[in-house]
Order: C-alpha cells, then sequence, then structure tokens
C-alpha cells in the first residue's frame, strides 16, 4: 500500500507541479490555461494529499482511502459520461482498487458521528450548477473532435474535477469530524475553480464571473464551516488536530 501511495503522490505533484509551469505560465499552452489550472489542481489539490496520507500510515488511512474511492467514482462516472476513457485518469481509478483491496482492515464509509445540516444545505445548493458544469464539459467531450481541448483530453478531466468536488463536499458535510480532509480538498477545489474562472474569464470551460465568485466565496466558506463543525462534533482527537 505505502509503494502504492507514493508512486501516487510522487506522480500527482510532479505532473500537476509541472502543469503549472508549462501549462499556464508557458505561451504555447497559452489557450489551455485554465484547463490546466484545473488539471493541476485536480492533482495537487484533491488527489496528492489522499495519497500522501496513505503513504505515511497504511494502517491507519480509512479517511483517506474514502477520499480516493470518491476520486475514483467520480472519474469513472465521468469517464462513462464523457463515453471517453481518459488515460490519465485510468491509471489512478486502478490505483485506488489496488489500495483497497491490499487495506488490512475494512474501511468505513461513514464512521460514527453526526451530518451537519448547514454543510448538506451548502452542497445540495452548490449540486446543481456543479452538476449542469460537469455534465456540459462531459458532452464536449463526447462532441468535440476537432479542437486540442478534446485530443488533451480537458473536457472529462474538467468534468471530473467537478463531480470530484461536490462527491468530497457531500461526504464532508456526512461526517465532518471524519472527513475533515474531504473538507478541505473540496473546499479548495471550488477556490480554484473560482480564481482561476475570475483570473481567466472567457477561457473554455472558465464560469462566468458571478459564478466564479459564488464558487471562490463558497469554497472558503465551505472549509470555515467545516472546521467549525469538526471542532464542535469531532471526538477529542479530532479535536486537538484541528
Amino acid at each position: 500500500m505505502r509503494i502504492i501511495a507514493i508512486v501516487m503522490a510522487l506522480s500527482a505533484i510532479a505532473f500537476g507541479l509541472f502543469t503549472v509551469v508549462f501549462g499556464i505560465v508557458g505561451p504555447l499552452q497559452a489557450p489551455h490555461a485554465f484547463h490546466n489550472a484545473v488539471v493541476a489542481s485536480l492533482l495537487v489539490v484533491i488527489s496528492a494529499p489522499a495519497a500522501i496520507a496513505v503513504a505515511r500510515s497504511p494502517t491507519d488511512s480509512e479517511p483517506a482511502l474514502v477520499v480516493l474511492a470518491v476520486l475514483a467514482i467520480a472519474g469513472l462516472a465521468t469517464m462513462a459520461a464523457s463515453l471517453t476513457i481518459d488515460p490519465f485518469t485510468m491509471p489512478f481509478v486502478v490505483s485506488v482498487g489496488l489500495l483497497w483491496a491490499l487495506a488490512p482492515y475494512r474501511v468505513q464509509l461513514l464512521p460514527s458521528g453526526r451530518p451537519s445540516p448547514i454543510l448538506i444545505v451548502v452542497v445540495l445548493a452548490a449540486a446543481i450548477p456543479l452538476a449542469v458544469y460537469a455534465y456540459g464539459n462531459a458532452e464536449l467531450q463526447r462532441t468535440d473532435t476537432t479542437s486540442a481541448h478534446d485530443a488533451f483530453f480537458h473536457w472529462v478531466e474538467t468534468s471530473f474535477y467537478a463531480v470530484a468536488a461536490l462527491g468530497l463536499g457531500l461526504l464532508a458535510a456526512l461526517r465532518p469530524s471524519a472527513h475533515r480532509l474531504a473538507a478541505w480538498s473540496g473546499g479548495l477545489a471550488l477556490v480554484v475553480l473560482g480564481a482561476a474562472s475570475l483570473m481567466l474569464e472567457g477561457y473554455a470551460s472558465s464560469l462566468p464571473s458571478p459564478w466564479g465568485w459564488t464558487a471562490l466565496v463558497g469554497g472558503i466558506a465551505f472549509i470555515a464551516v467545516a472546521r467549525w463543525e469538526a471542532r464542535g462534533s469531532g471526538s477529542p482527537r479530532a479535536i486537538a488536530e484541528n
């Protein structure tokens, strides 16, 4: 488990940083700046932290494994909706499956604890806009057969990003004390989506300005409320770690 998780973490960080340097700053990739920001965040913000957590402690990594499972399900769902096998996402999905197969314990999706009504309302409010956004990008991956965005699998990866953020938000809302990693990853994903949309307005897949601000502020608020909920409802260990 540790070897697989280390490879996943190093791959995510290395490719994510490479994307930041050459995919956002590089002039040749200028038309893809927004998509590359999303891909970099998908790797560094969403995927790498959970893989690092498993690598650090394979025998005590249940929340991280659940986060990785949510990401794998999101990847499979968006590839199915896009009718596209993303060669960058599929190895990640397979690796997550191997981690679950090798886990020496029974993983609980929702351990003991109470859900957060406030966070559930926030997630439900975000569900329709994010689902529409994800479906629109998945549809573009199906129908666009000529642009470089299609060739680089940018549409399906952006769809993956939106579904993953929504899934992590729901996980954190159901058990804020146990899934603090999901709250941070999902909230930061929205912050990046909103900030990138505002900085790169008009680029392919970027959100219009009002929705960009909504994602940015909503992501920050989600993290703040999730942290407050975890402190109020978590175990002594969870409270101390916060």
